[in-house]
């Protein structure tokens, strides 16, 4: 099932929008509305004189009467109608004299009527839209808080989580590779023993001593894994560029550079962008068959980026839009700190590129 997206309003409707919403609620004073208003209903009446009764202007007296309740209320609405009615009446009476003036009265009585009546449906109108965009920006008020709400667990969950594995990653290295340590150091002393009396076995035994080395090896590395939970900004560096080195076997070239004055607040952003990169990399290597990979740490004054960028095989065709399980985790790590996550083909070859972004603080993303 594709997932469905949000269609972006394009520049003309946008304006529309935003001119429906001025002229619901516009941002200047109520002097200053009044002053349009009536200036609409002197230019519309000064036009109406001019034209007599050669031209019917009575729509266009719609535009201050509407204006006027949208900015003023229905009150100030029905005044202006009495105004434009008492504008017309006199633009008739001074244009010519009339066989039967009652007339004149009865049709702008009329047309008064039929104004109030446009008030009184404008006004709910008005008044139904505005509640609805209150509710709008109500619920979208607390959609924001809930989200805000979430983000915070999912961190809290984060470094509780860290918490543990810094533990067990203390655990490992301080007891466990300890008790490997003295079974090895005991095993190469029973090797040296038994190969006085018993070279057979005192192979076995060194095959031991090399197995638990191993194994200690492994843990230690886990241990040092389980560590990295939290990073300090100051050692991030280095961190990467070690990354970057334990990476470079199989014919593949990963290599680390460092541009501009990157800002990384906390240890939790290092270990979420440290993360980011080990799962870049990991995905190069296993899937985009690549010679080179380079693990680029930048900033300017606006955000600090992590790059990852090989040679490889690129994206396949058909497939810029997939987001498997490795792409997923990274985007949640990178929104966990503020951030945004993006892949697309390197620039300029072949390849894929892997761009964090990560706002500096006080800065938010645009």
């Amino acid at each position: 099932m594709q997932e469905k997206t949000a269609v972006e309003p394009g520049p003309s409707e946008k304006r529309f929008w935003d001119l429906a919403h001025l002229a619901v609620a516009p941002n200047h004073s109520r002097g200053r509305s009044v002053f349009i208003v009536a200036l609409f209903v002197a230019l519309i009446g000064w036009i109406d004189y001019l034209t007599g009764q050669r031209l019917s202007l009575e729509l266009f007296y719609l535009v201050p009467i509407i204006l006027s309740v949208a900015w003023l209320g229905p009150r100030t609405g029905c005044v202006v109608a009495l105004l434009c009615i008492a504008v017309r009446v006199g633009g008739d009476l001074a244009y010519g004299p009339y066989a039967y003036p009652l007339v004149i009265f009865w049709n702008r009585l009329t047309d008064l009527i039929v104004y109030f009546i446009l008030i009184w449906l404008v006004h709910g109108l008005l008044s139904l839209f505005r509640n609805l965009d209150r509710r709008v920006v109500e619920r979208t008020q607390a959609l924001q808080e809930s989200i805000k709400v979430r983000q915070q667990l999912e961190r809290e969950l984060l470094d509780i989580g860290a918490r543990e594995r810094s533990a067990i990653g203390r655990e490992l290295h301080d007891d466990l590779c300890q008790q490997l340590t003295g079974t090895a150091l005991a095993t190469k002393v029973l090797a040296e023993q038994l190969n006085k009396t018993d070279r057979t076995a005192a192979q076995d035994a060194q095959a031991i001593v090399h197995y638990v080395e191993e194994s200690i090896r492994k843990t230690r590395q886990i241990a040092r894994g389980l560590l990295l939970a939290s990073i300090e900004p100051g050692t991030f560096a280095e961190e990467l560029a070690d990354l970057a080195a334990k990476a470079s076997s199989g014919g593949i070239t990963c290599s680390f550079k460092f541009e501009g004055v990157p800002a990384i607040p906390d240890a939790a952003s290092c270990a979420q962008l440290f993360r980011i990169a080990q799962e870049a990399l990991r995905n190069a290597v296993r899937h985009a068959r690549p010679t080179q990979v380079e693990l680029i740490l930048g900033g300017n004054g606006e955000a600090t980026f992590l790059m990852v960028r090989d040679n490889g095989t690129g994206l396949p065709a058909g497939d810029a839009g997939r987001r498997g399980m490795g792409r997923r985790i990274m985007e949640h790590r990178a929104l966990l700190i503020g951030g945004t996550l993006t892949v697309a083909p390197a620039p300029g070859g072949p390849g894929t590129c892997v761009i964090c972004h990560l706002p500096r603080p006080g800065i938010q993303p645009t």
